[in-house]
């Protein structure tokens, strides 16, 4: 193929992405039908399945809800962005605190994350609780850990099956 048909074909695809609002190696980015904001979604891929209704995001995912950041390597969300399935490397950014997990399920109408995996996590500065399944209650910031919870808050750490911890109080039960 010679210079002046691969200059051409470079510049069909180029004014093809342009038209169709995505940019070769740049990060797409979409927000729920009627809302100027919190929600925001952005990934390397965003394509949307019309089978399942649900928008399918890959690579970089970036999800912004307020206060709140998730991301991970993949996602899917429904139509409206209220309901939220990621995996892969998925956590949870809230100011100071990171819950991470292979995957993480949100419903933004219940004000709740539940996070799946191996080893589930809560870490900010002085405390780490870890477990095998997390439940994050943002309402009333109750953190239910299930499931060989170990917690390390400052020098003293406390194994155990099930711990609530109130991110208000700064306490668990």
């Amino acid at each position: 193929m010679g210079k002046g048909k691969i200059c051409l074909l470079f510049c069909l695809v180029l004014l093809i992405a342009l038209h169709t609002g995505t940019r070769p190696g740049a990060a797409q980015t979409l927000q729920a039908p009627g809302r100027s904001q919190p929600e925001a979604v952005s990934a390397d891929q965003v394509s949307y399945d019309e089978q399942t209704g649900r928008y399918v995001c890959h690579g970089n995912v970036r999800i912004d809800l307020g206060s709140r950041m998730l991301l991970a390597n993949e996602a899917q969300l429904t139509s409206n962005l209220r309901t939220i399935w990621m995996q892969g490397n998925a956590r949870l950014v809230e100011n100071e605190i990171i819950f991470s997990g292979e995957a993480i399920y949100a419903s933004l109408d219940d004000s709740r994350a539940f996070l799946f995996g191996q080893r589930c996590s809560m870490k900010r500065p002085g405390l780490s609780i870890s477990s095998d399944a997390v439940q994050y209650r943002w309402d009333d910031r109750l953190v239910l850990f299930d499931g060989h919870v170990l917690m390390v808050d400052g020098d003293q750490e406390k194994a155990c099956t099930h711990l609530e911890y109130d991110l208000e109080k700064n306490k668990a039960s």
